[in-house]
């Protein structure tokens, strides 16, 4: 369970950083795309959590006994990363309030598909 806490501090860490009082106000429409990030996040985490020492599927997030582990959970946290990586990189270049929208939109629907897989694992014996 610490592991977990720890994993989802890491990758909300960008999203915590102090508001400058000299800074602008975060607009709600951005203030809602972090939060969906924050949720996506949080998704990884319980599915990480959920598939940890589990029989995996997927070859490319299987270890060497076939298991979800270590190498599993870099893969998916590299790919967690570059996602939030890219989409602050986008809304950089081109702030609007119709891409900010738009990624909210997809990461609250990634979220929710991560969250369903999470909830499955769950409910699979170890």
């Amino acid at each position: 369970m610490h592991r977990m806490l720890w994993f989802l501090l890491v990758m909300a860490a960008p999203l915590l950083r102090a508001q400058d009082s000299n800074q602008p106000r975060t607009p709600p429409v951005r203030k809602l795309w972090l939060v969906s990030l924050a949720t996506l996040a949080a998704a990884n985490g319980a599915d990480i959590h959920s598939s940890w020492g589990k029989p995996e599927r997927n070859a490319a997030l299987a270890g060497p006994n076939g298991a979800f582990g270590a190498r599993g959970v870099l893969l998916k946290s590299g790919l967690q990363g570059g996602l939030m990586a890219t989409e602050i990189l986008l809304l950089r270049r081109r702030p609007g309030k119709a891409l900010c929208r738009f990624l909210t939109v997809v990461n609250f629907g990634a979220a929710a598909v991560v969250s369903g897989t999470a909830v499955h694992n769950y409910r699979m014996p170890r």
